[in-house]
Parts: structure tokens; C-alpha cells; sequence
């Protein structure tokens, strides 16, 4: 008989046990998918940021220098993009920061596309997925006279030299403006 009720105590601490485990589990993967969507959020702002405070220099397709996460990142060099039609220019920003302190730190990388159509003519970006990984379109258009931008921030909960690691959370936010 105490050896029936020792075997059921048992179970019922290893069912407990598993469920606390998996419990852990699924909080630490949710904590470490906000980190990453918080990464990649405040990438994303970034990219705006200096999108807006240096239009003319992105347009042109000089190389910059900007500053976030409390960090400056220089140079962030400007690659010409072929386009399919039109007179406009299409130049494509990329840059990679790990920011934040240990153990705590995260990584956030930007694509920013930014195309410039010139006043009477559109401007066309094709195989955009090649261009900006994850963009749901093949071709991004931009308009008479328009300055169009695509950017996508990726975030993960880890360092950038830790992101290939088992465990890491990656998180996109895609903007078209």
C-alpha cells in the first residue's frame, strides 16, 4: 500500500516538475521575443531618425556617419541600386549595432532603401526581396517626383556576433514611407 502511494506522490511531482520546466521555458522565450522586437523596434526609429535628419545626404548617396543607441556608427556607406526605369537614383543603407549592457545586450540591423524618382518620371526597384530580405513585394515604385523609403529592422535578443547561436529570437519590422 506505501508503495502505491509513494509511486502516485511521484508522478504527481514529476507532472509539476515538467510543467514548471516548460513554464520557464515559454516566460524565457517570451522575454527574449520582446528584446528582440524592442530591438528592432528602436532600430526602426533610428533609421527614421537619421532618414529624416539627413534626407539630402541619403537621397545623394553619400556615405554617413549617424549616431544610436548611444553609439556612433561610421561610415555607413551607400550602395547604387540598379533601377528599371525613370532618371531616379535608388541607394540602399545597411549598418549592424549591438547595443545595451551585459547580459542584457541586443542587436539591431537596418536595410534602408531609399529611392528619389526624378518630377516627370517613376522610378522602379525590382527583385526587391533580394534587396530588402523580407519585403513582400518583387518591385517597389516610386513616383513622379516622389522620394520613397523602404526600411527593415531586424532585432534579436542577443549580441550581433551571438545572433547564429541556438536560441537567439529574431524579430522584423518592415516601414514604407
Amino acid at each position: 500500500m506505501s508503495l502505491i502511494v509513494v509511486s502516485v506522490v511521484v508522478s504527481i511531482g514529476l507532472v509539476v516538475l515538467d510543467l514548471t520546466l516548460k513554464q520557464l521555458r515559454l516566460s524565457t522565450n517570451s522575454k527574449d521575443s520582446e528584446t528582440a522586437f524592442h530591438a528592432a523596434n528602436a532600430a526602426m526609429e533610428c533609421a527614421r531618425y537619421w532618414r529624416n535628419d539627413k534626407s539630402d545626404e541619403v537621397i545623394s548617396g553619400s556615405n554617413l556617419a549617424i549616431n544610436c543607441f548611444g553609439k556612433t556608427i561610421a561610415p555607413i556607406t551607400a550602395v547604387d541600386i540598379n533601377t528599371k526605369n525613370g532618371d531616379g537614383d535608388a541607394y540602399k543603407y545597411s549598418f549592424a549595432v549591438t547595443w545595451g549592457t551585459a547580459p542584457t545586450q541586443r542587436c539591431s540591423e537596418v536595410d534602408l532603401l531609399a529611392l528619389n524618382s526624378a518630377i516627370d518620371d517613376i522610378t522602379t526597384v525590382e527583385s526587391m526581396p533580394v534587396v530588402i530580405p523580407g519585403y513582400p513585394d518583387l518591385e517597389k515604385v516610386c513616383e513622379s517626383g516622389g522620394r520613397c523609403t523602404v526600411i527593415a529592422a531586424r532585432g534579436y535578443s542577443r549580441a550581433c556576433d551571438q545572433v547564429t547561436q541556438p536560441g537567439t529570437v529574431q524579430r522584423e519590422v518592415l516601414l514604407e514611407l
